[in-house]
């Protein structure tokens, strides 16, 4: 006997069965189980699954417009092919439509052409088979991970209410400057942020922040920046930092203590008592702070290395004079991947003439820009507006 190949159910009876076809299929390799009537077919049907099912389709017992249907309806993927002999074949067309997936003449011209017929349908039931295993696999994966996914979901939402009431209010009004804020987020939660507050000495503190990356991990790193202001807020005459280079050297240390993946690009702001002086620092921030005014609209000085990189980085101090109304717009570097112009020089030159028709106004920026309309962006973006009327 050869190799098995596989098993098979025969339906029917007759001296034609056990003289060629019986024969020829032990012979091919195969195991055989033999019912005579439909009742006893479909009862080992139940029991377990041969690779084919075989019809003689000149027995008479086998009535067409009931036995196969019945069949079908026992195993539906089970392949059914018909044996059929000149007598029979009148049938043939019949017996397809009700079901049925093959057939080999008999008697058997070329025996080969049955050996052939039932390894092909035996490949293709078992192809069939591997199919529907990787399809319920996958829907089983798919449906647990959407499940993951969901839950993701719902925690990043819980995040991002968390990082919401952690930023300050917009519009906020302290003494005579107004603060405004708005974050698009290209997921649920941001690594860009902002914040605003007075310090025991009177000087007004402002930052904007963009931390590496965007998701939880960066957003994390911005309930870290919150603390450590709060920190310097509760403990500012202790640390005795006044001014906006040495808080970055602090932050900067504090945030390489931490030991966090990320870094961080911020512009922080020091507005004095009597309004009329900005002091600031820069932790490579970019795009540039502008300051708008009557006069029109420029770029404060950019430089600086990212805060959580390398231990004293040296941040320098610069100051401007303020006029008596002015509006100071800061943005994150998400702003430049929306914007449709080529280059990085056109895209600034862009943004400041842009600055200077709108006036720095957060609502009208954002609408020229677009920002509220955004469904699908590729980077955290954030505008922050410090503005005092005349």
């Amino acid at each position: 006997m050869g190799v098995r190949r596989g098993e098979l159910l025969l339906l029917g009876s007759g001296a034609a069965i056990q003289k060629e076809v019986l024969a020829r299929l032990r012979d091919g390799g195969y195991e055989i189980y033999h019912a005579s009537a439909e009742e006893d077919c479909i009862a080992r049907l139940n029991a377990g699954q041969p690779d084919v099912l075989l019809v003689l389709l000149s027995d008479p017992l086998i009535n067409l417009d009931s036995t196969l249907p019945a069949l079908r309806g026992a195993s539906p993927g089970l392949p059914i092919v018909l044996l059929a002999d000149a007598l029979s074949a009148p049938n043939l067309v019949r017996a397809l439509n009700q079901g049925a997936d093959d057939y080999v003449m008999l008697p058997l011209t070329d025996p080969a052409l049955m050996t052939h017929v039932l390894r092909q349908t035996i490949a293709h039931k078992r192809e069939i088979k591997r199919h529907e295993q990787n399809e319920r696999v996958l829907a089983k994966t798919n449906t647990t991970l959407l499940e993951s996914l969901q839950v993701l979901e719902r925690d990043q939402q819980a995040g991002f209410r968390v990082q919401a009431g952690m930023m300050p209010d917009t519009p906020l009004v302290i003494d005579d400057l107004t603060f405004e804020h708005l974050i698009v987020p290209s997921l649920i939660l941001s690594g860009d942020t902002v914040d605003c507050f007075e310090l025991p000495d009177q000087q007004l503190l402002f930052y904007i922040a963009d931390v590496s990356g965007h998701g939880a991990a960066a957003a994390i790193v911005t309930v870290v920046l919150k603390r450590l202001f709060q920190q310097l807020l509760t403990d500012f005459e202790t640390l005795d930092m006044p001014s906006a280079d040495q808080i970055l050297e602090w932050l900067n240390g504090e945030l390489l203590g931490v030991g966090l993946e990320q870094h961080v690009t911020l512009f922080l702001g020091l507005i004095s008592e009597d309004r009329r002086h900005l002091e600031y620092s820069n932790a490579a921030h970019f795009p540039g702070t502008m300051i708008f005014s009557d006069s029109g609209t420029q770029y404060l000085t950019l430089g600086g290395l990212p805060l959580g990189l390398v231990p004293s980085p040296g941040y320098a101090r610069r100051a401007v004079e303020l006029p008596n109304s002015f509006t100071i717009v800061m943005f994150s570097d998400g702003v430049f991947e929306i914007m449709p112009q080529a280059g990085l020089e056109e895209k600034e030159k862009h943004l400041i003439s842009l600055v200077n028709y709108t006036q720095g106004k957060v609502d009208s920026v954002s609408e020229k820009l677009g920002l509220k309309e955004l469904a699908d962006i590729p980077d955290d973006i954030a505008l922050f507006t410090v503005t005092k009327a005349g």
